[in-house]
């Protein structure tokens, strides 16, 4: 079975507008494709600077997410693509996609990264640009 990891932003990927209730859409197309592909979830989200993971897991609970947290990426105060090709280096994967508002820290170092639009949050469209990554 392959390993594969899903990088997940959260502001802006599934809380569009930064409210207390996330997108119920963009949750619905994050919890699939995290079962369609047998994803691990890795927070590269700022988010994990302020939560532990069971934090942040009973969070994304709470919300309706399905998926486990498998891991963050190590917080080194320094661009996001740079923190996400570290913890690639330490953890072999198969595959990997990364979802993100803000993907001008990200495609410089590393690729595989789908630009989510903030206002919408994760959609359709994306999940198919996911899939063209991953399959």
């Amino acid at each position: 079975m392959e390993f594969r990891v899903i990088f997940t932003d959260i502001d802006g990927v599934l809380n569009p507008h930064w409210r207390k209730e996330w997108s119920k859409s963009s949750i619905r197309i994050f919890n699939q494709l995290c079962e369609d592909y047998d994803l691990k979830v890795v927070i590269s989200s700022t988010w994990r600077e302020n939560h532990t993971k069971e934090e942040l897991q009973k969070i994304f609970d709470e919300q309706g997410i399905t998926a486990e947290i498998y891991d963050y990426t190590p917080i080194r105060g320094i661009d996001r693509g740079l923190e996400i090709k570290e913890w690639l280096e330490r953890n072999p994967v198969d595959n990997w996609v990364i979802i993100d508002d803000i993907t001008r820290n990200i495609d410089p170092y590393i690729g595989n990264a789908v630009k989510i639009r903030n206002w919408v949050g994760l959609t359709t469209e994306d999940y198919l640009e996911i899939k063209r990554i991953l399959d």
